[in-house]
């Protein structure tokens, strides 16, 4: 076996042990970060499917509980303001207000006598010929028979009204959309008959998500598009102060007269042209890394997979309060680094902050 000289063995002995003794590198852990989701634009809406329906419109019924003599419309019939549609059997009713015209008259003539009898015991009382409670006693049956008058000619005046709405006549000019009951059936007072579509200006009404409402308001333009691709301006006139189903508000668009291309139930796709342009996404602004110059702007997006962070260009299109306004670069739904980005690098190894609140959609 070789040996080392003495000499050399004691100058390496050292060497050795220092280099077993020698502490590990330590590794500095991922940086900690905020996170925010890409969310759409405030009030964006891509595409909203919406109903056109007549501005004027009615579901007619009678007032009066009877059975339907004559319909004298089908669906689809057009028909004049004014003209008769429905009327009901009249006998029932004209029996009617003859026995209230009868109950009322017997009314009448007791309301007289009563009064009568009243001004003599008046008289009586006054001579000291009648006693205190006979005048009371008259009185109050002059009262009644007053209230019984007064009562039986309200009924007279209702049995009146019934034969006067026994008929439906048509409010306004349209067409008649719908009937529900056939000629000889009974039908309920308040119970529809007939749905009809008044001819003229035509309405839009679409469920627009909550967070439109802060791109509209009364007034916001719109455009539909028909059926052979033409679009048709059209303007903003309600919008629900309330949500309804789905977390969506109902608005009414009207249009520019009533254009030949629609028809009333149309679904058709409606766009609005106030406030951010369809597609737009937003981020917060702390996310943005400004360029040197204008379009050079980027984000660092998280990588949940490999727990790091990429370096992207992104294309904005402006801001609406703490938002930037991102027009392309980001998808929905990508998350991005909204605080420190200074301190980071392109590729960089990062952990979520556990505590930290996605960006919520405003």
């Amino acid at each position: 076996m070789t040996r080392l000289p003495l000499t050399v063995a004691a100058l390496l002995t050292p060497l050795w042990l220092s280099a077993c003794g020698e502490a590990p590198k330590e590794v500095a852990p991922p940086r900690t970060v905020l996170l925010a989701e890409v969310t759409a634009a405030p009030g964006a809406v891509s595409q909203i499917t919406a109903e056109v329906r007549q501005a004027q419109r009615a579901r007619l019924s009678f007032d009066v509980a009877g059975r339907i003599a004559r319909i004298a419309v089908q669906p689809g019939d057009a028909f004049a303001k004014g003209q008769l549609l429905a009327e009901l059997d009249p006998e029932p009713i004209r029996l009617r207000l003859a026995q209230a015209r009868a109950d009322a008259s017997a009314a009448r003539a007791e309301f007289l006598n009563r009064a009568e009898q009243l001004r003599q015991q008046s008289a009586l009382f006054n001579d000291g010929a009648a006693t205190q409670t006979a005048l009371s006693m008259a009185r109050a049956a002059d009262q009644a028979a007053r209230g019984k008058a007064e009562a039986a000619d309200a009924a007279v005046a209702l049995a009146s009204r019934d034969l006067k709405h026994a008929v439906l006549m048509a409010p306004f000019a349209g067409r008649v959309v719908s009937r529900a009951e056939e000629p000889m059936q009974d039908i309920a007072a308040g119970q529809v008959l007939l749905t009809i579509d008044g001819e003229g200006q035509f309405e839009v009404v679409a469920s627009l998500p909550s967070q439109a409402r802060a791109a509209v308001s009364v007034g916001s333009e719109a455009t539909i598009t028909v059926a052979d691709g033409t679009t048709l301006p059209v303007r903003l006139t309600q919008l629900s102060d309330h949500l309804g189903k789905g977390a969506t508000l109902e608005a009414i668009f009207r249009t520019n007269g009533a254009p030949a291309a629609l028809a009333a139930g149309q679904l058709l796709p409606l766009r609005l042209t106030g406030g951010p342009a369809s597609g737009q996404l937003a981020i917060p602004v702390t996310a943005v890394l400004p360029g040197a110059t204008a379009g050079t702007d980027s984000v660092f997006v998280f990588d949940s997979i490999r727990g790091q962070v990429t370096r992207k260009d992104v294309t904005l299109a402006g801001y609406a309060g703490d938002r930037a306004l991102v027009r392309s670069g980001l998808a929905l739904g990508d998350r991005v680094v909204s605080a420190g980005t200074a301190f980071l690098t392109d590729g960089q190894h990062v952990r979520e902050f556990e505590g930290a609140s996605q960006l919520e959609s405003r």
